[in-house]
């Protein structure tokens, strides 16, 4: 899968946690289509790494809020155990037993119209899933094409239906992948496509399975309005890639090509989610820079925002208004994050504060208008999914500099673009930045994404506009763009998982006072 713009800005959602909160609703939603209704009785699998984490998460709501029906961005996902508890519904937890389970599994199980389901996934970082295996038969579907699904009587011969499928001449192209096996319980005959599968075909897959086979049947719709429609190689997955493609043309027509052949959307509705976007922010914006973010953990004021912000306005800044209410908004929309308010995951929702604190604030210095801002995010993206091919997203696989860091190199690179600067300066404004976050653990004392998560945006912001100031003034990193990606994803590779986060051991979870706020989230979440 090439990564699409809105997997790198985007989703929007309810935070904390883009991985361990948007991934997690997806999931559950996913295993709801799968299911086609909730069971009584459900079961939440995670890694046991995190298994004393995902409260602060608040991962178990996301994933029951998904398996009632909601999308990440519903206001009913903060109300899940409300809403599950008016219907019956219980849920439990269990550690997974599997020994290669994905440091990010999120499995879903229960009982419905007599299958037993089994459903395990990986949210991998930015609200990006994997739906990994099922029933026991393994598979690699992400959400961005068609699941024709048959669950059948263990034993059920499927060499007929294989050929109709490969036989079917009225839609070429159409199939994907095919998934074929059988678990413990049940046997799985699987059609992930491009498009819908036509009635007629249905039909035929379903009659040479032999109708009397099949458990369940389900079609799945792709999760993502902007999902992969074209297997045509992408217009750039490397920086020098995205330089060649822009020779001669505006570097935002090139942006805006790349997602529209992607996707099959039109260059003017990928615009449109990018103003989508920007709104969301704005509102978000005036509403967390008042202060009282009501954080999940209370592990942080909620008003450091707010502080930042009336400082700036002062005229004692150190640095100058600019800087200020940069760090100001970046530090207010973490904490929104850190309560679970609606922000814009940038290229996570740990991050959802940098990248708006960057070019929300550029573009207010230069009096850049909606639409150009709009387009900034774009660039900002494109950036992210160059980076994002080789490297992670996820805090609690690569550290906090595919987080934070990521998000200050699209920053930078989207700030110079707005300035007026050339393609080679806006990528070397985002490559200056990436050499100067390698290393960034995530070190969290408490699983609650506060600290040091809140105050880090606020950093992303002030590496962003090193980078930023520069490309622009013409200073060039004598490493290749390229190479720094490589680079990045190699520390990324090498770090310990202890300070990778979901552990609680190293860095500043190491630390003395780590334990104090340890234990407090920990009477917190009794109360819970």
């Amino acid at each position: 899968m090439s990564l699409g713009l809105f997997d790198v800005v985007g989703p929007v959602m309810h935070g904390p946690s883009s991985n361990h909160t948007a991934g997690a609703t997806r999931i559950g939603y996913l295993a709801r289509q799968i299911v086609g209704d909730i069971p009584e009785t459900i079961s939440f699998t995670f890694h046991p790494r995190f298994m004393n984490v995902f409260a602060g998460h608040r991962t178990h709501i996301a994933l029951l809020a998904g398996c009632l029906g909601y999308r990440e961005y519903e206001p009913e996902c903060n109300d899940a155990f409300s809403i599950a508890e008016q219907k019956g519904i219980r849920v439990k937890y269990v550690a997974a037993t599997e020994p290669l389970a994905p440091r990010n599994h999120m499995g879903v199980g229960g009982n419905s119209f007599g299958v037993q389901w089994d459903i395990n996934c990986d949210s991998s970082g930015g609200g990006y899933i994997v739906l990994y295996r099922l029933n026991g038969v393994p598979m690699r579907y992400d959400g961005n094409n068609w699941l024709n699904l048959y669950i059948l009587k263990k034993g059920t011969q499927t060499e007929k239906a294989m050929r109709v499928v490969l036989a079917s001449e009225d839609e070429p192209d159409n199939l994907k992948e095919l998934y074929v096996g059988e678990g413990e319980e049940t046997a799985l005959f699987c059609l992930e496509t491009k498009n819908q599968v036509a009635e007629g075909n249905q039909k035929r897959v379903a009659g040479a399975l032999g109708e009397e086979n099949i458990l369940a049947l389900r079609y799945v719709a792709p999760l993502y309005p902007f999902a992969q429609r074209s297997d045509a190689d992408p217009l750039f997955s490397t920086f020098k890639e995205l330089a060649d493609a822009a020779e001669g043309r505006e570097l935002i027509d090139v942006v805006l090509e790349f997602e529209s052949r992607r996707s099959g959307q039109p260059k003017s509705a990928v615009l449109a989610e990018g103003v989508r976007i920007i709104d969301v922010i704005q509102n978000s914006i005036n509403r967390s820079i008042q202060g009282n973010n009501r954080l999940i953990g209370g592990l942080c004021t909620g008003n450091d925002g707010k502080y930042l912000a009336d400082w700036a306005e002062t005229g004692k800044s150190l640095a100058g208004r600019t800087f200020t209410i940069g760090l100001a908004r970046a530090v207010a929309l973490a904490e929104l994050n850190a309560s679970a308010g609606l922000v814009v995951a940038a290229p996570t929702a740990g991050s959802a504060g940098t990248l708006p604190g960057i070019l929300f604030t550029v573009a207010e210095k230069l009096g850049s208008a909606r639409q150009e801002l709009a387009k900034a995010f774009l660039i900002a993206a494109a950036i992210g999914k160059i980076v994002g091919e080789k490297a992670t997203f996820s805090g609690s696989v690569g550290g906090c500099q595919g987080e934070v860091g990521i998000g200050a190199g699209m920053g930078a690179g989207a700030s110079v673009w707005l300035a007026g600067g050339s393609t080679e300066a806006v990528i070397h404004a985002a490559t200056l930045t990436l050499k100067n976050v390698l290393g960034l653990t995530c070190d969290c004392p408490a699983s609650p994404v506060e600290i040091p998560c809140i105050k880090r945006n606020g950093m992303g912001v002030a590496v962003a506009f090193m980078g930023a100031e520069m490309a622009l003034a013409g200073v060039r990193s004598v490493m290749p763009p390229d190479d720094v990606v490589d680079g990045f994803a190699d520390t990324q590779r090498r770090m310990p998982n202890e300070l990778k986060g979901a552990c609680c051991v190293g860095g500043l979870a190491g630390t003395a006072f780590a334990k104090v706020l340890q234990q407090k989230w920990s009477n917190k979440l009794k109360g819970f």
